[in-house]
């Protein structure tokens, strides 16, 4: 699984952006002239991204003007709304204390640019222009990065994700930890003392679940789930948390649900630290014993937890710790999939055994050739049916899964959509014949796909292509010869008896010889992890090469 290891580093990402490119819902820091009745005078002439966690929406008087209609120089920390008419609208908390207007409207220089600067490197997208980078090379022999200064534009700068969404949404909330109180939404009801702003991102997050899991199963839970969420155990009055396991559990920085029934009633309380993904997970599991009866088999429990702590709304792309990722990718040898899949419950096992649980679920339930089978084996092992498990559905495809399975390990990456990589079992394949021509079109944002030729070894077939596909958002295309780096250019495997043979690199205009017998498949040469930005398609003509 590898070592990991704490090395300190300065990151600087920064740069200036066109109020155009900003998303509603960012924060902007400026300074402005207002009178309380809410109007703005003068350009505004510098605006800042805010970009850190911890600084709260408000209006700061610098410089109070005299007279009631006066006015004054003030700080703003406002949502941005809109940039319309060389005016920029924010929205700022009700109780700033010095306007009862709420939406605000402030004239900007023309040649205004909003600062960004971060030292989060994930804010930078692809393109992005690193400036400096030192690094430190350990007596391993491998390079760590001391000092990154990035450089962005507004098309190189990471879109705010769901957290960052999330932050400035409930940016105008305090942040500052509270005694223990209880918080609600529609399916929880916790005692916590983190923060009012953590507070409301954590219900948030977990009705999105709700609501993510209800529409995937068909089913809500019957109740609330209920129980304790603790940031900091010290400021918690002794007697309050009455489980000695669910304690132990939020002094490991962990979590658990416990789950009963009676008669018809069921209960699910939760005992966990302040960390997202483990109150996701663990809700998860409230989730599916309110809606269900039980969580099912520990492989299914685990591994269907863990899809609700990374699930998240419109989003098909892989999105998981990176420590999870290199494992899964890494891990030799790999578990296969009745290794995973055990029947019945088992013990639950450390994070390396929940991981393999997480990549066989999210290949199920995302892969179209068996997610069609798997939301129906999932309910009914949760409603514990007798004579159903995951042999008995997935038997008869057991090869075409574990070929496709470690394919997916060896591919997998945040990015990678398990949609788009699907393989094409049901592809009718026939020999070519001279002199005939066979034609098929190859997507850019997709993995393998069937040519349609079945390859005779030693053999040689010449190939032509038509059209232009692009590999990333903007305005590049490329021929099937792709960029100088081979990115974009057309390339082919062999299929033969689950085996493929090394890559082939094919390009717009080529002959080459049949390494092997089998079924040709063509794609796209990209990223795994990149598919999805890409774009159109290429037409790819072949023959075999006349004597």
């Amino acid at each position: 699984s590898g070592q990991r290891l704490r090395f300190p580093v300065q990151v600087r990402v920064s740069g200036k952006l066109p109020t155009k490119s900003l998303e509603a819902g960012q924060v902007l820091r400026f300074k402005g002239m207002l009178n309380r009745l809410g109007k703005a005078t003068g350009r505004v002439t510098a605006m800042e991204l805010v970009t850190d966690k911890n600084t709260s929406n408000r209006l700061h008087v610098l410089q109070a003007g005299e007279g009631s209609n006066a006015y004054s120089s003030c700080e703003i920390i406002g949502t941005f709304v809109r940039a319309i008419n060389g005016r920029v609208v924010v929205k700022v908390p009700k109780d700033n204390g010095f306007t009862r207007r709420t939406t605000l409207s402030f004239p900007t220089a023309e040649d205004l640019l909003v600062t960004f600067l971060s030292n989060d490197f994930h804010q930078a997208a692809p393109g992005a222009k690193v400036t400096m980078l030192v690094v430190a090379r350990l007596n391993t022999g491998d390079l760590v990065a001391k000092n990154l200064e990035v450089e962005v534009r507004a098309d190189t700068t990471r879109k705010p994700d769901l957290d960052a969404k999330l932050l400035d949404k409930y940016r105008h909330l305090s942040n500052d930890p509270q005694v223990p109180r209880l918080i609600r939404s529609a399916h929880f009801r916790f005692m916590t003392d983190v923060s009012d702003r953590e507070a409301q991102i954590i219900l948030d997050k977990l009705e999105t679940m709700v609501r993510l899991l209800t529409r995937y199963f068909g089913r809500a839970p019957t109740g609330f789930i209920d129980g304790y969420i603790v940031h900091d155990l010290s400021k918690w009055p002794a007697g309050l948390l009455k489980e000695p396991a669910g304690i132990a559990k939020i002094r490991a920085r962990a979590g658990i649900c416990f789950n009963s029934s009676l008669g018809n009633q069921r209960r699910a309380e939760l005992y966990s630290c302040d960390d997202h993904g483990v109150i996701q997970h663990e809700c998860t599991h409230g989730f599916c014993h309110l809606a269900f009866g039980s969580t099912g088999p520990t492989w299914l429990a685990e591994g269907v937890a863990e899809l609700g702590q990374y699930w998240k709304l419109n989003q098909l792309a892989i999105e998981a710790n990176p420590r999870v990722i290199s494992y899964l990718h890494r891990a030799m040898p790999r578990k296969s999939l009745l290794q995973i899949a055990v029947p019945g419950r088992t013990e639950a096992g450390d994070w390396q055994d929940y991981a393999w649980r997480w990549a066989l679920c999210h290949l199920l339930a995302n892969n179209p050739n068996y997610a069609p089978r798997f939301k129906p084996l999932a309910i009914a092992l949760m409603e514990k049916r007798e004579g159903v498990s995951f042999a008995s559905v997935y038997g008869p495809v057991a090869k075409q899964i574990a070929f496709e399975y470690d394919l997916f390990l060896r591919n997998l990456s945040n990015g990678y959509r398990a949609d788009l990589c699907a393989w094409p079992w049901d592809a009718k394949f026939k020999t070519l014949n001279a002199p005939r021509i066979s034609k098929i079109k190859i997507k850019a944002a997709y993995g393998w796909q069937s040519s349609g030729l079945q390859m005779e070894k030693g053999v040689s077939y010449d190939l032509k292509t038509e059209g232009q596909w692009k590999i990333a958002p903007g305005n590049t295309t490329y021929d099937g010869n792709g960029d100088g780096d081979g990115r974009g250019r057309l390339v082919g495997t062999i299929f033969n008896n689950y085996q493929l043979s090394t890559p082939l690199s094919l390009g717009s205009d080529q002959t080459f010889v049949a390494p092997t017998d089998g079924q040709l498949f063509l794609r796209c040469n990209d990223e795994w992890a990149s598919l999805g930005d890409n774009d159109g398609e290429i037409t790819v003509y072949f023959r075999r090469t006349p004597e």
